[in-house]
């Protein structure tokens, strides 16, 4: 995987948590950062967790120490099919333009964990592309966590500032990006 795939992959998805991070932000009265490092240990601790837990589930004998060409083709096809579902999904976030009620409330850490969660699930299936193709785990999981950490705070600052703007289009960049790795995938390994 070349170093504009991998940088595509944080960046896709990071950005929703981007977006968990400016809806929170467009919520709130005044930035608590004690209230935002809880976040942040969140975001890190399952985005840690379900990049390894993707990958590791790649590492299982049958995966890892098979030879054959055409298991190993299978695992691009099936890498690449989990970043367009990652992809598709953001595209339809983008597409159905759901309202947002804008008002203020003290950040709910339960509705949080359950947004986190299922970008989660997300990273969990990128961890399964990125084992299928064989890369760095550390280095990924390093990256991963603290990019989406980072995403978080500049989420929670950019929708206390600006409330929830932009947010379909930054849905559609997010997807656009996985898609372009899902579809450069089956190009070039397939």
């Amino acid at each position: 995987m070349s170093i504009l795939e991998n940088t595509l992959i944080v960046i896709g998805l990071s950005m929703n948590i981007f977006l968990i991070g400016q809806y929170e932000g467009s919520m709130i009265r005044k930035i608590e950062w004690r209230a935002v490092f809880i976040i942040c240990l969140i975001v890190g601790v399952f985005e840690t967790f379900a990049m390894l837990g993707g990958y590791m589930l790649t590492r299982i004998p049958f995966f890892s120490k098979s030879e054959s060409d055409d298991l190993r083709n299978f695992c691009y096809f099936v890498a690449a099919v989990l970043f367009l579902l990652i992809a598709s999904y953001m595209i339809y976030k983008a597409m159905r333009h759901a309202p947002i009620q804008e008002r203020l409330h003290e950040i709910a850490f339960r509705r949080i964990v359950l947004e986190v969660i299922l970008v989660a699930l997300f990273t969990f299936m990128a961890g399964i592309g990125w084992g299928f193709i064989g890369h760095n785990i550390v280095m990924a999981t390093g990256i991963i966590a603290c990019a989406t950490v980072l995403a978080a705070i500049i989420g929670i600052w950019a929708g206390y500032r600006e409330g929830c703007s932009g947010r379909y289009g930054i849905y559609w960049t997010g997807g656009a990006m996985l898609a372009f790795v899902g579809a450069e995938i089956l190009v070039r390994y397939l």
